[in-house]
């Protein structure tokens, strides 16, 4: 099939009204938003439905010929796509929920204290909004002290956090298994449109020869809307087996996507 601009609007919107209908049966369950795996799939449901929302809107207000800013979203969902489908298909799902959490926190707080060592070795410790020393001294205390972040400590002691691996190593390291083939015809992808999310003469060049009606990058857009109802309906799938709700698909979309080689 060829794929046109409003196609393309068409399945953004229905991406949107699948997670619409079905957060509706989340939002009635009154969930615990501490709890680590709700809040986990919750928020991953709300990020794509924002994304598919932006992206329709994106195309459908275009009024210049360049994608640098669906590039750079499109590149988000497929992102996702990798973490959720890699995760849900491991036999300890939930510890891996864990790592993958615990992972962010550790990176998170190292790019902060990054700013602290910049601070006070190189601006005198009183740089605005910069952190300092005694700063991050409080934030992890506060930290190694909170309930909610004991599960992701490997070593609390030495503020050592669990590790999740990154997306290259996800890829290099999967077996043949039947997700397996998604999964890395998805990272040539997410690696090819990395390079619009940094600005270089290479991407601008690149860019410039793009001309969606003509060449296959519709399809290509439409190719990676499909992982993303293919993550969302990842994250539905554990309230479905936890809270025993049913799925809703008023467009059919299982139907749609059925042919598409993706992990169930």
């Amino acid at each position: 099939m060829d794929f046109t601009r409003n196609n393309i609007i068409e399945l953004h919107k229905r991406i949107v009204q699948f997670g619409n209908e079905n957060f509706a049966q989340i939002e009635k369950l009154n969930l615990d938003p501490n709890d680590e795996l709700d809040s986990t799939y919750v928020g991953m449901i709300l990020r794509q439905m924002t994304i598919n929302n932006d992206l329709a809107s994106l195309m459908l207000n275009k009024n210049h010929g360049y994608h640098t800013s669906e590039f750079i979203l499109l590149r988000c969902l497929i992102d996702d796509f990798l973490h959720i489908s890699y995760i849900v298909n491991q036999p300890n799902s939930e510890e891996v929920i864990v790592n993958f959490n615990a992972d962010a926190l550790d990176k998170n707080y190292k790019k902060i204290y990054d700013l602290a060592i910049l601070n006070e070795e190189t601006l005198g410790g009183n740089y605005p909004f910069y952190p300092t020393y005694a700063l991050m001294a409080q934030v992890k205390e506060k930290m190694k002290n909170s309930p909610k972040r004991q599960q992701h400590f490997s070593d609390k002691e030495n503020f050592k956090f669990k590790t999740f691996k990154n997306t290259g190593q996800i890829i290099r390291e999967l077996k043949d298994e039947k997700y397996s083939h998604s999964l890395r015809r998805a990272y040539f992808i997410w690696r090819k449109l990395s390079d619009f999310v940094h600005y270089s003469n290479t991407a601008f060049e690149e860019e410039q020869m793009i001309d969606p009606e003509k060449d296959s990058t519709y399809t290509e857009f439409a190719e990676i809307i499909s992982y993303s109802y293919f993550t969302i309906l990842n994250c539905f799938k554990h309230f479905q087996n936890r809270y025993n709700l049913k799925i809703i698909d008023t467009n059919n979309l299982s139907q749609y996507y059925k042919n598409t080689e993706h992990p169930n």
